[in-house]
């Protein structure tokens, strides 16, 4: 059986048309041609529609070999098409609704009985018993309203952690852009404390971190080698929460890219 291709060979296609494996939601046509790419997505447009759409290239694997009936592109997670760009599919599982109780089944297969007579009026005292609790229970609710709006304006104890978690020595990294590489980083933000390279399994992208801990943010930057790298966004250094990203050309982000990253 031939080897499977890499991924740069979408470039020798031409205009040989090709289908994506799993196919893309969304699409009624599942057969495309390729157009142009970029260090990090490839654009492709539909044979039918003639929709064109960008696609990282984190999410294109293996490309077969043989073109009978037609070229296949593996795609690593399914897709779907929304408003113009690809996004992962989120499968939603429904829950099946819980048994009726046997009580509740029991009652229902006994016969109907004759209906009950109807319950006597309630007596004085009953009413002006039922009218105190009312009254004891917007007295409570008047409480609880003058306490919330008391407390409305004091700082939360959750809201003051997730801004903690959030914080940074400094905003510099709002100055780079999607063409800086790892000199560039250096030159707007100075060198950084340590430097790490990661390479996700069975995968033809990698991405390199720079850290900055003085400064509570990592830096990281994606290409398929080390001299291709480009900035795609950064993170918080400990709770690894998207600081900043770059807009892709075909729509959406790299926040997506960033979020996933591989445990590092």
């Amino acid at each position: 059986m031939p080897e499977p291709l890499s991924t740069p060979a979408m470039e020798s296609f031409g205009n040989r048309p090709f289908s994506f494996y799993p196919a893309i939601r969304n699409v009624e046509y599942n057969e495309w041609t390729f157009l142009r790419d970029t260090w990090s997505e490839v654009q492709v447009v539909n044979s039918r529609s003639g929709e064109e759409v960008w696609i990282p290239r984190l999410y294109i694997g293996t490309i077969s070999s043989a073109d009978e009936p037609i070229l296949i592109v593996g795609l690593k997670k399914e897709l779907e098409l929304k408003g113009g760009a690809v996004w992962p599919y989120d499968r939603q599982v429904l829950s099946m609704p819980a048994p009726p109780r046997e009580g509740m089944a029991r009652k229902a297969a006994e016969p109907v009985d004759a209906p009950e007579p109807p319950e006597p009026p309630p007596s004085a005292e009953s009413q002006v018993g039922r009218m105190i609790g009312y009254a004891l229970l917007l007295g409570v609710a008047a409480t609880l309203l003058v306490v919330v709006f008391a407390f409305e304006g004091l700082p939360r104890p959750q809201d003051w952690w997730a801004k903690r978690q959030l914080a940074t020595a400094d905003q510099k990294y709002l100055a780079l852009t999607r063409e800086d590489t790892v000199h560039g980083v250096a030159r707007k933000l100075g060198p950084p404390a340590r430097e790490q390279w990661i390479t996700p399994e069975s995968a033809e992208i990698h991405f390199e971190l720079l850290w900055y801990p003085e400064r509570s943010y990592t830096v990281v930057l994606m290409g398929i080698d080390r001299k291709s790298t480009r900035y795609i966004g950064t993170i918080h250094a400990t709770s690894r929460q998207v600081l900043d990203s770059v807009k892709l050309a075909g729509g959406g982000s790299t926040a997506s890219m960033l979020r996933t990253l591989p445990k590092f």
